[in-house]
């Protein structure tokens, strides 16, 4: 049983980097305290895990000495890991730091999503009753390097998956008009998610995303109409939008949940001519945004030629098997000026409108493309 903590504990420096190391002390099964210098990552590993690491040492009687036989261990085995698959030498470090970054991406990139729904280009306030509602198909593009950073680190198979992911919205959308009140009032809900669409499994194939959006806006006129037919108009909104994004094979997963909640404020300028009608606008986004991450490791699998032993560690928290982390935003760190601009055709009773919009602090581009039957 000594033999099996020893190499357990071993094994504790497949996952670490000596680069920096730091100092813990660990209690043998005499009581005598021993300290000893391991990879800071092995260290973090065991404090995290410090008690039941300990009750093991003791029920096993573990002693001193083999204590410090196993720190040597640990710190000539560390250089190991890319013979067992892995990319990193410190992969748990790497993951978190790489998954910080994707939750920073995710954050960039949401509201962009959320504010190429339910944009129009013709504006009815104050010009009586009007309806109108259809669909609406919108791209915005997430930077999910911080996710394939994660994978590779874990020694996961990342071939083919750009780092640049098209991120799509679906969208129905509703916009009406009342008589004698000058404004315009628009509602928007789109869901995605590739879990559930038949006939993807090559091309989602370990791979998966997920979303649901829901938003309101009101527009007033400040111009109803000037030359050219021309509208200026002064609005606000609010957005909701939930969603997450996951890689996984058979030795380890990684995956990313968020919730965010954005207001908008903005200004849209159009004229009318004749079918078409041109626009362009500003506007600026407040999000609050709330994401949490989670690795898994199978580590039975990654060091398949010492699977028994590997079990023992996963069961005494060795080797833990769930890392995960969180992060938040407030509206005022969440900040997103952006402009936008597009055109619509007006034929009869069906509106077709292409828009792009660009945002100012990210530098991410967004399309979207509407058909819409109004009255």
């Amino acid at each position: 049983m000594k033999m099996k903590i020893f190499f357990a504990l071993t094994l504790l420096a497949f996952m670490a980097s000596f680069a920096c190391a730091e100092s813990v002390t660990l209690i043998d099964y005499t009581g005598t305290r021993v300290t000893v210098d391991l990879p800071s990552e092995v260290v973090k590993i065991i404090n995290d895990n410090y008690s039941s690491i300990q009750k093991e040492l003791t029920a096993n009687k573990v002693s001193a000495e083999t204590i410090r036989d196993v720190s040597s261990r640990v710190n000539t085995a560390y250089d190991k890991l890319s013979d067992y698959g892995l990319k990193s030498l410190s992969p748990i470090t790497d993951s978190e730091e790489a998954l910080d970054e994707l939750c920073k991406s995710v954050v960039d990139v949401v509201p962009d999503s959320q504010m190429q729904q339910n944009v129009w280009a013709k504006a009815w306030m104050g010009k009586g009753f009007h309806i109108g509602g259809g669909v609406n198909a919108g791209l915005s593009f997430m930077n999910i390097k911080g996710l394939l950073d994660a994978a590779n680190s874990l020694g996961m198979n990342t071939k083919g998956i750009p780092s640049s992911l098209p991120f799509p919205t679906a969208t129905a959308d509703i916009r009406v008009a009342m008589p004698f009140f000058p404004i315009d009032i628009g509602a928007t809900v789109s869901m995605f998610d590739t879990r559930k669409i038949s006939g993807t499994a090559d091309l989602f194939d370990h791979f998966a995303l997920d979303f649901f959006n829901f938003g309101f806006d009101v527009r007033y006129p400040i111009i109803k109409r000037g030359p050219l037919n021309s509208v200026l108009s002064v609005g606000g909104g609010y957005y909701y939008s939930k969603g997450g994004i996951s890689l996984s094979d058979d030795d380890a997963s990684a995956s990313l949940h968020y919730k965010a909640s954005t207001f908008k404020v903005d200004a849209q300028y159009s004229l009318k001519l004749a079918v078409l009608v041109p626009f362009v606008g500003a506007r600026v986004a407040f999000t609050q945004a709330s994401s949490d991450w989670e690795i898994g490791m199978n580590w039975k699998n990654v060091y398949s030629g010492e699977s028994s032993y590997i079990a023992m560690a996963q069961d005494w928290g060795v080797l833990p098997t769930k890392f995960s982390g969180s992060s938040t935003n407030s509206f005022t760190e969440g900040i997103r000026p952006q402009l936008y601009g597009g055109i619509g055709l007006d034929v009869l009773c069906f509106d077709f409108t292409t828009s792009a919009c660009f945002d100012i602090t990210t530098r991410i581009p967004s399309v979207a493309f509407s058909t819409r039957i109004s009255f």
